[in-house]
């Protein structure tokens, strides 16, 4: 295949206050994802979860009728043994969104202040209407966790409605200052949420000059501070990726994203042949939050909504939206990493990395199959009934066993595939 092109560049040596500090911020972060957190055992995947809504029928119909609004109605929400009482639901999505099977934000504080469930405010009953399987976000989250990568917590549920079956759900982490403090250990400071209006052109990162208005609320829609959102930040941001020398970008680059970060969070996504993550086939970027640390310039993305992972199928090319695409539809800030030899090379290895993680045979198991292979099986047992009986399913029974199938085949051969496009893309 073609070879991508590199800039042999002088690499500014940071000072060792920096360095250390960094160093700091991952063993912080590090530490915040290992603590225990009380919605452990909501978000616990080796059980299928039992949710009920108690919803006054008008305000149900309502809901579903006007599943296109943004309108919150008040229920009682059950899980095990623990009831709360007056939390809001409202229909949520983009492309999944359906007046038939609603996919749900369930605010738990929307009536009642400071009300809580086992330390979250909020989370999100995804409805899978794109996905026969109802396997992809799972998969892929449970990925980015091995590769040491923030994401959601997530497992499946039943859910109930006034205590009638309404279809089998993904429970899903909602990235708020709940999640802001388990992962990075603050919460304080800035939350935006990539908003990509279909009717709008596609983004790329590219200059769109000064003015804040240009990137806040679109595309970057404030999720905190949303008062005083300091858009600035990001304005900056995308001019010095679009306007720094080369021979500054990358020391100067170092105060507002961690580079490295940014390839293994894309190469995760290129491994999983996501069709809408930050190389999207619909063009532009699609579907991340992006935080910037509290007092600082540092910004970080948040991997959100996998449903088109895995779509790409095993022959998703590596370097699909990379270096197939006119200059004009090409990532700015992906283009300029990727120019550095360093990050070509870790954009290869995160690629190899995968595929390791992937196949990793169990330790001291007869089993041959890989990681992503047994978690296809183990996961589709767990939800096959749940799935086969959703009486709301917009697949048919024989849709969801050949999407299994199709990603157990995935499992089987990706990897392959994958190493043998990277190791092609070795630059001598």
């Amino acid at each position: 295949m073609k070879r991508f092109p590199f800039l042999i560049v002088v690499v500014v040596v940071l000072s060792g206050e920096v360095v250390r500090g960094q160093i700091n911020r991952d063993l912080v972060i590090g530490q915040a994802e290992a603590t225990p957190a009380p919605s452990d055992s909501f978000f616990d995947d080796t059980v299928l979860h039992d949710i009920s809504l108690s919803v006054n029928s008008k305000d149900w119909r309502a809901l579903k009728d006007h599943y296109l609004d943004d309108t919150y109605y008040p229920c009682d929400f059950r899980w095990r043994d623990q009831v709360l009482r007056n939390v809001g639901i409202r229909s949520r999505g983009t492309g999944s969104r359906s007046g038939v099977k609603p996919g749900l934000r369930v605010d738990f504080n929307r009536y009642t202040s400071k009300q809580s469930f086992l330390g979250l405010k909020s989370f999100v009953l995804r409805n899978n209407t794109q996905d026969a399987s109802s396997l992809h976000e799972r998969l892929s989250m449970l990925l980015f966790h091995r590769m040491n990568i923030p994401a959601s917590r997530e497992a499946h549920a039943r859910l109930f409605i006034n205590n009638q079956y309404a279809g089998l759900y993904l429970i899903v982490e909602a990235v708020d200052q709940d999640f802001l403090k388990r992962t990075f250990a603050e919460d304080g400071g800035y939350l935006y949420k990539y908003d990509y209006p279909a009717d709008s052109a596609p983004y790329y990162f590219e200059d769109r000059g000064s003015d804040a208005k240009s990137y806040v609320p679109l595309p970057f829609k404030p999720e905190t501070h949303d008062t005083d959102p300091r858009p600035e930040f990001l304005v900056d941001l995308v001019q010095t990726i679009n306007q720094t020398g080369d021979a500054a970008f990358r020391s100067t680059m170092t105060a507002y994203l961690d580079l490295t970060k940014f390839i293994r969070h894309l190469a995760v996504e290129k491994f999983l042949s996501d069709q809408d993550g930050l190389l999207s086939d619909y063009g532009g970027m699609n579907n991340f939050y992006f935080y910037r640390f509290d007092n600082q310039k540092l910004f970080a993305f948040i991997e959100w909504d996998k449903s088109e992972a895995f779509k790409g199928g095993v022959e998703y090319p590596i370097f699909h939206n990379i270096t197939d695409v006119p200059a004009a539809q090409r990532n700015r800030l992906l283009s300029r990493a990727l120019s550095y030899r360093d990050l070509y090379d870790l954009y290869l290895d995160t690629l190899i990395e995968c595929v390791k993680s992937a196949n990793e045979v169990e330790a001291g198991s007869a089993d041959p199959r890989g990681w992503l292979e047994r978690e296809v099986e183990r996961e589709s047992n767990q939800i096959r009934g749940a799935a086969l009986s959703d009486p709301e399913r917009n697949f048919s029974n024989d849709e969801f066993e050949q999407a299994i199938r199709d990603l157990t085949a995935f499992a089987q051969q990706r990897g392959a595939f994958v190493t043998g496009q990277a190791n092609a893309a070795r630059v001598p």
